[in-house]
């Protein structure tokens, strides 16, 4: 069994995978939940991204102390099946490129693939501690995207850097004209989100001209959006971690 595990700025989660299958999920807000954890289920095998290189080497100790194995930690110079369109390559987020194998894998083992496989751009919207978009075009090119502010890092901005603006949070949405302060910063951080999302999606049908755009969206927030999206999306939180098990198996298996 594969344990996957993604250490992002906010949570860990994890994945373990059975047959090449998901098995179960897990979210974790700190490394000693996660290492209570590992200690009850023995691991024999991890594979691991991280973007908080504290907690990598944390981890990376741990397994090696106490599991007596090295676990597959992903970086910059291994193998990728995308095609890394990106300079320099040091410089992408690992989170990035994981999610964008991950949406690749999705995509290759979809309906999808067999009529628009070389018509189609993969678009990966993380909707976590920051906001990122990325672009997948054929074939199986990693082209860039943008990142920017997630909505909790506006949230608090607002609060932080202002004396007379109240906290808010999601919960004070009400509509995207409201008549009192907070549900009116609601609004503003949502539809910012929202629109930035909205344009970046119109262009990219400019740049890359295709028949489908195959969106996926993921993200510690992305369940507050759905709703609000008019367009066609697949949502899987796990996006990440399926990732990092295509990128293991790319490293790992000998043909």
């Amino acid at each position: 069994m594969l344990y996957a595990c993604d250490i992002g700025n906010t949570n860990i989660k994890v994945a373990t995978f059975d047959l090449g299958v998901i098995s179960s999920y897990y979210k974790f807000s700190d490394l000693n939940k996660l290492f209570d954890f590992f200690k009850k289920n023995n691991p024999s095998h991890l594979a691991l991204s991280s973007v908080v290189p504290e907690s990598e080497n944390e981890i990376n100790q741990f397994i090696k102390t106490n599991f007596n194995f090295s676990p597959f930690i992903i970086n910059h110079k291994i193998k990728f099946n995308l095609l890394i369109d990106y300079h320099p390559i040091e410089n992408l987020g690992l989170d990035r490129i994981c999610s964008a194998e991950g949406a690749l894998f999705l995509f290759k083992n979809s309906n999808d693939y067999i009529n628009y496989s070389s018509k189609s751009v993969i678009v990966t919207i993380d909707l976590g501690t920051a906001t990122t978009i990325n672009v997948v075009k054929y074939p199986q090119i990693f082209s860039g995207g943008l990142i920017a502010p997630g909505i909790n890092m506006m949230f608090n901005s607002l609060s932080k850097d202002t004396a007379l603006l109240p906290s808010v949070g999601l919960n004070d949405y009400k509509q995207i004209i409201s008549h009192d302060t907070k549900s009116s910063l609601a609004s503003g951080v949502i539809n910012s989100t929202l629109g930035l999302i909205e344009r970046t999606l119109a262009s990219i049908q400019k740049i890359y001209p295709a028949e489908k755009l195959k969106i996926f969206i993921t993200g510690g927030n992305a369940k507050d959006f759905l709703p609000h999206f008019d367009f066609e999306f697949q949502f899987e939180k796990a996006l990440v971690l399926l990732g990092i098990k295509a990128i293991y198996d790319k490293n790992t298996q000998t043909n």
